[in-house]
């Protein structure tokens, strides 16, 4: 049977690497750094668990009923090559970069309390691997170098897990579709796939829509700034706009 036919070119999967909050805050800063892997990952593995009590008397001899206790936070692991053969530097640079996500940054430091970064793997349509997470160890190997001993190769394995909490998204006492900010456009994005993330409803893409004007939502023209306007949490999907919206 013939492979089936792949739509476009490749995405390039990418991490995305934020500031950590600031103060007791649960949402992460700006973006303060891209690193854009030369392959895609081949294997992602995410795992997710929940805490179950069964405390039970010492003379019960039957199993105690389970009560819930706690959602666990999801944990990925994926393995990522970078290769940069002729350059100055080799790879040393994007293996720091992954290497400082396990240091607090220079400006949590100062404003405490200190943190590591916040990353997030973007990665076209995928949704279960783009949430904010931590990183909790990074193992790098250099596997070939220049003559004068630069590495140009290496195999690194990154452990991530969810950040978790709830971010907040907008301002408690409006409801309005204000904006609450933006996303820039990566191929391979989707409105749902934006929604996603922004509001953790991949529902909600009519709203994009429609606070940018867009009319056919399958046309994402990537490098475009996308405003991701505020929706009142807890009210499911935003409503299909009507004809005049031209969304569907």
């Amino acid at each position: 049977m013939p492979p089936l036919p792949v739509r476009g070119a490749p995405v390039r999967a990418t991490l995305v690497i934020h500031e950590p909050p600031t103060g007791t805050g649960n949402s992460p800063g700006r973006e303060r750094d891209r690193i854009r892997l030369s392959f895609n990952p081949e294997r992602i593995s995410v795992r997710k668990q929940a805490r179950w009590d069964r405390s039970s008397g010492p003379s019960n001899a039957a199993a105690a009923p389970a009560q819930f206790v706690a959602a666990q936070p999801r944990v990925m692991t994926l393995d990522v090559f970078l290769d940069a053969p002729g350059s100055r530097g080799g790879v040393q640079r994007e293996v720091e970069k992954l290497l400082a996500c396990c240091s607090p940054t220079e400006r949590s430091a100062v404003e405490k309390p200190a943190s590591a970064p916040w990353v997030r793997l973007e990665w076209g349509r995928s949704l279960s691997t783009a949430f904010l997470a931590l990183v909790t160890e990074v193992s790098a190997t250099y596997t070939r170098f220049d003559a004068d001993g630069t590495p140009v190769r290496a195999e690194c394995t990154l452990s991530l897990e969810e950040a978790g909490g709830t971010t907040p998204r907008q301002n408690p006492t409006s409801g309005a579709d204000g904006p609450v900010g933006t996303h820039r456009v990566a191929a391979g994005d989707s409105l749902p796939s934006i929604a996603w993330y922004a509001y953790g409803d991949p529902g909600r893409w009519r709203a994009i829509a429609r606070a940018n004007g867009i009319d056919d939502p399958e046309r994402l023209v990537p490098g475009s700034v996308l405003v991701l306007p505020q929706v009142e949490d807890g009210a499911g999907p935003v409503p299909a706009p009507g004809p005049a919206g031209g969304t569907r």
